[in-house]
C-alpha cells in the first residue's frame, strides 16, 4: 500500500484553519503528542500541554490559539482535537471491498440488492431482505429474512441482525454485535419457566454506529428503537422494548432493562446499569458505575448508587470516607457515657450509705 503523505498547507486548507511557518513541510502520518516523531502531525487542545509542545518530536503541531509552539510550524484553530480527528480520516486507508456479491454468499429468495453493494464470503442474505446502495456485508455476517437495511451501511463479521430488523443509513454494526435476538421474557409458572414470544422488532434509526459484542433485543411485540446518532460501545446491552433517543453515547458494559425509555443526548459512562421500566429525559449525563432505579427528568450530572445528583454523590463519598473514625468516635463516647453512667452509679450509693 502507498504511503499516504500531504504538504502541511494543504492540510491547513483542508482545516480551514490558520497556518504559521513552513507549508511545504511532507507530513506522512498523525500521532499523539507524547508519541510523535518526524513527519507526524499532532495536536495539543490547552496550554497545559505546552511542556509537551515544546519537546515534541512531531514535524507540526495543530493547536489552539493561547498556545504557542516554538521552532516548527502549527496549525491555529479553535478545536484542535475535532480538526486532529479530520486529519485521522484523511490518513485512514480505504478498505472498502469492491461491489459484488461473493460466490460462497448465500442469498434467499427475492433479495433485493441496491448499486454498489458488497457482500462478502460465506455471509448470509435472508429472504425478501432489501439491501441499500453502497452497503457493505462483510465475510461470516448473517442477515435474517424480511430486514431492511438502508445506504452505505457497514455490518461486519459474526454479526447477527434478525428477522425483520429495520437498519437506516449509515448505520455500522461492529464484530459480533447482534441485533434483534429475542427478549428475556419468560412467565414464572408451576411448570417452569415459560417462554413469552418476542415477535417484534428493532428500528435503528440513520447515523447510528453500535460496537462489538453488544446486544440490542428485539421487542415482544412493537419495536425497540435506537435514535439517530447514537453511538454505542462496546458490550452494552440494550433489553427488548427499549426506546434510546437521539445522539446519545452509551459507553461500555452499560446494562439497560426493558421498557426504559432514554431522551435525546444522554451520555452514560462506563458500566451503568438501569432498572427496568424507567424513564430518563434530554441531557443527562451517567457517571461510571451509575444505578439507575428510578425515573430521572431533570438534566443534570448524576452519579452513585443509586443514581443522584453528582455534587450529593460527592457529599455522601466524602462522608463515607469518613465513616471509619466516626465509628471510632462513637466507641470513644460509648466508653465515656460506660464511665459516667458507672461514677453517677457509685455517687448514688455513696448517698443511700
Amino acid at each position: 500500500m502507498a504511503q499516504i503523505s500531504f504538504k502541511l498547507a494543504d492540510l491547513a486548507q483542508f482545516l480551514d484553519a490558520e497556518l504559521r511557518g513552513d507549508g511545504d513541510i511532507t507530513i506522512t502520518g498523525a500521532a499523539h503528542l507524547e508519541d510523535a516523531s518526524d513527519g507526524h502531525i499532532t495536536f495539543a487542545d490547552g496550554p497545559s500541554l505546552q511542556p509537551l509542545c515544546d519537546v515534541s518530536n512531531a514535524s507540526a503541531l495543530i493547536v489552539p490559539p493561547d498556545v504557542e509552539v516554538r521552532d516548527k510550524p502549527f496549525i491555529v484553530t479553535e478545536d484542535p482535537r475535532l480538526a486532529f480527528s479530520k486529519v485521522l480520516e484523511m490518513f485512514a486507508p480505504d478498505m472498502r471491498p469492491p461491489a459484488g456479491v461473493h460466490p460462497t454468499a448465500v442469498l434467499g429468495e427475492n433479495v433485493v440488492l441496491g448499486e454498489g453493494v458488497s457482500i462478502g464470503a460465506h455471509a448470509y442474505v435472508g429472504d425478501s431482505t432489501i439491501v441499500g446502495d453502497d452497503t457493505i456485508i462483510h465475510p461470516l455476517a448473517y442477515v435474517g429474512p424480511e430486514v431492511t437495511i438502508g445506504a452505505a451501511c457497514e455490518i461486519h463479521p459474526q454479526v447477527f441482525v434478525g428477522a425483520r430488523v429495520q437498519l437506516g443509513n449509515r448505520v455500522t454494526l461492529h464484530a459480533g454485535a447482534a441485533v434483534g435476538a429475542d427478549g428475556f421474557g419468560f412467565l414464572q409458572t408451576e411448570e417452569g419457566h415459560r417462554k413469552i414470544p418476542q415477535i417484534g422488532t428493532v428500528i435503528v434509526e440513520d447515523d447510528v454506529e453500535i460496537g462489538a459484542n453488544c446486544t440490542v433485543d428485539r421487542a415482544t411485540v412493537s419495536a425497540t428503537r435506537i435514535g439517530a446518532g447514537t453511538k454505542i460501545d462496546d458490550h452494552v446491552h440494550i433489553a427488548h422494548n427499549c426506546v434510546i433517543g437521539r445522539n446519545c453515547l452509551l459507553c461500555g458494559q452499560v446494562g439497560i432493562a426493558g421498557s426504559t425509555r432514554i431522551g435525546d443526548n444522554v451520555v452514560m459512562g462506563g458500566q451503568v446499569g438501569v432498572n427496568d421500566h424507567v424513564t430518563i429525559g434530554s441531557d443527562v449525563i451517567f457517571a461510571a458505575q451509575a444505578g439507575v432505579f428510578g425515573d430521572i427528568d431533570e438534566p443534570g450530572v448524576y452519579s452513585g448508587h443509586p443514581a443522584r445528583p453528582h455534587h450529593e454523590q460527592l457529599r455522601v463519598t466524602a462522608l463515607t470516607r469518613r465513616l471509619p473514625r466516626l465509628v471510632e468516635r462513637i466507641k470513644e463516647l460509648e466508653s465515656t457515657v460506660k464511665e459516667l453512667r458507672g461514677r453517677l452509679g457509685d455517687a448514688d450509693d455513696d448517698a443511700t450509705a
